[in-house]
Formats: structure tokens, C-alpha cells, sequence
């Protein structure tokens, strides 16, 4: 099926080349996650989703 939509070899190598970046790219950000420690993520936790909005008396 993809001999029929590549006219040229090379451009096989594209898709899994995009496929090898993401894969290790969501591979990096799991590992990352599971390894974060508990403090770090008690603090981020608590981090604001928005910023606080102060009024000014002038």
C-alpha cells in the first residue's frame, strides 16, 4: 500500500523517522514523571493554574 502513495524510496524513511522522535520524546517525559520526587511533585501540585489578579489602589 505505501509502495502505491511513495513515489520514492527515501520518503519512507520520513514517517519512521517522525515515529522514532515522538516515541522517544513520550518515553523521555514518562521516565521523567515517574521519577520526580515526592516534595517536587507536592510543589507542583499546589503551583496556581492562573495567575492571581491584584488590584492596584491607584
Amino acid at each position: 500500500m505505501f509502495k502505491r502513495v511513495f513515489v520514492e524510496d527515501w520518503a519512507l524513511i520520513i514517517p519512521i523517522v517522525s515515529f522514532c522522535i515522538f516515541a522517544v520524546v513520550f518515553a523521555a517525559v514518562t521516565v521523567r514523571a515517574l521519577r520526580i520526587s515526592k516534595p517536587e511533585r507536592e510543589r507542583l501540585a499546589s503551583l496556581p493554574l492562573e495567575p492571581s489578579t491584584q488590584k492596584s489602589s491607584t
